[in-house]
């Protein structure tokens, strides 16, 4: 999913005005007037350094959607005091459903935007929504989860299906693109109290040829029957972006919605999530990450270096503060070998001395192959009910080394597979340095494999 052959907008557009047309119909009928708790527009800036894709707020000052004394006034914070939930670390993006642009039960803030060269050319991201819709009572001033009879749709994003051009010459030149046809215009993700319903990952948008996005979806208040509506409070969900360019996601974050609250209450709502301000200077601004996980000293990539600096902290006992952050791989809170340990099966560099250059097409095909670095990046691997993605390096002996592992989700229509009885792995469509192959790998033992076939096919097989 690395390209697209055209700009979605015109679909998302009568898509949006069917959907308002509708909201507008249903609440002019039911005639329902509620007070604001003014409106604060601060969107969702996107970025992308290497492998990572990152997510905040104003860290371009002045760009559209970044009203923080906005902000301030809605939310009752300090100045220069950006909202972050006290016990995770996660930024917090307000919200509210009487904006003014759908009713009290609709609105298409925040929205997602980046600046000029912030990404890459039509690069395509996506969000993937995650945990529990939460609801702030204010009768009983506490958070907990959203009851059975109330939840939030976001509505807009695209849904993929496997229907694709591999032609080279269809697709300007790129892997793999997607035709008009390909994507539906139905998907949606629903939160609930008891998780997540519909399509939890969906199509935000492409970027500009110069990498620039700015892209607006629909949030909807609603009944457990799809009907407008929902009990006064605040609501809370979760969400990352991810990038078909990039390995790493962004952290989670979070969007918090007012539904009808005044101003005090829904500052008494975040000030829950956030702990109350300092009778001092304002909390500073939280620190934004500027590299992958595991790049301790910030420049870009992780090696050895790296992992010594996070085991010379855990060796003093070091706790985690602004300027270290970063040492904190795993995010636990503490630095400790385990921060080291996940840093080395992140390194990025080839025996971590000459540079690995991110997968530009990483979600296009399930295993890309970088002969420079001898770095076989699997990104889909199927092993009985369960989809992995992997690295390997090449050996001196022409062996595989199995340098990382995590547990994933299911992308692509041709992942590689693994017998683990035969200990085969069968990878259907690898790209080398140009050209695709099929390639059969055989384990030698728990962490090395060798190839036992290579053949060079004509493009993309078919699912």
């Amino acid at each position: 999913m690395r390209y697209l052959s055209f700009k979605m907008t015109g679909v998302r557009w009568r898509l949006f005005i069917g959907c308002f047309a509708l909201c507008v119909n249903v609440l002019a009928l039911e005639g329902l007037s509620i007070r604001s708790a003014g409106a604060v527009h601060l969107d969702i800036e996107v970025w992308g350094q290497g492998n990572a894709l990152f997510a905040g707020y104003c860290r371009t000052p002045g760009i559209t959607g970044c009203d923080l004394d906005g902000l301030a006034e809605a939310t009752g914070l300090p100045p220069n005091t950006l909202p972050v939930e006290a016990a995770t670390g996660k930024l917090i993006f307000p919200a509210d459903f009487q904006d003014l642009t759908g009713g009290p039960f609709r609105t298409r803030n925040p929205g997602f935007q980046s600046i000029q060269n912030a990404l890459l050319p039509n690069e395509l991201l996506g969000y993937r929504a995650s945990g529990r819709l939460r609801y702030w009572d204010p009768a009983l001033s506490v958070w907990r989860d959203a009851p059975p009879d109330v939840q939030i749709r976001l509505f807009g994003g695209l849904e993929a299906n496997t229907e694709v051009l591999r032609d080279y010459s269809e697709c300007a030149g790129q892997l793999i693109c997607f035709s008009e046809g390909s994507f539906g215009t139905d998907g949606s993700t629903v939160f609930t109290g008891g998780g997540i319903l519909g399509s939890p990952e969906l199509v935000v948008d492409i970027t500009s040829a110069n990498g620039i996005l700015h892209t607006h979806l629909s949030f909807f208040l609603e009944d457990q029957n799809g009907q407008p509506g929902g009990a006064i409070g605040a609501y809370l969900v979760e969400m990352r972006l991810l990038s078909n360019a990039r390995f790493f996601p962004t952290e989670p974050f979070l969007i918090l919605f007012n539904a009808g609250l005044g101003p005090e209450q829904f500052a008494a709502a975040l000030t829950a999530l956030t702990g109350e301000p300092g009778g001092g200077d304002p909390r500073p601004q939280p620190v934004q990450p500027v590299s992958i996980p595991g790049d301790a000293d910030l420049d870009g990539d992780v090696d050895r270096i790296d992992v010594a600096l996070i085991l010379l902290a855990a060796q003093n006992n070091e706790a985690v503060e602004p300027a270290n952050s970063a040492f904190d791989a795993d995010k636990d809170g503490v630095i400790t070998r385990a921060d080291a340990l996940l840093a080395k099966s992140l390194c990025t560099l080839r025996l971590c001395n000459s540079p690995l250059d991110a997968p530009a097409t990483s979600l296009n095909v399930a295993a890309i192959f970088d002969h420079q670095a001898g770095i076989l990046n699997l990104n889909d691997i199927e092993a009985g009910a369960q989809h992995f993605r992997a690295q390997l390096q090449v050996q001196e002996d022409q062996s595989l080394l199995l340098t990382s592992l995590q547990l994933d989700q299911s992308r692509y229509a041709n992942p590689a597979r693994y017998d683990s009885a035969a200990g085969i792995l069968t990878i259907p469509v690898v790209f080398i340095n140009g050209k695709f192959f099929q390639a059969t790998l055989r384990a030698i033992d728990a962490n090395r494999f060798e190839a036992v076939h290579l053949e060079e096919i004509s493009g993309i097989l078919e699912k």
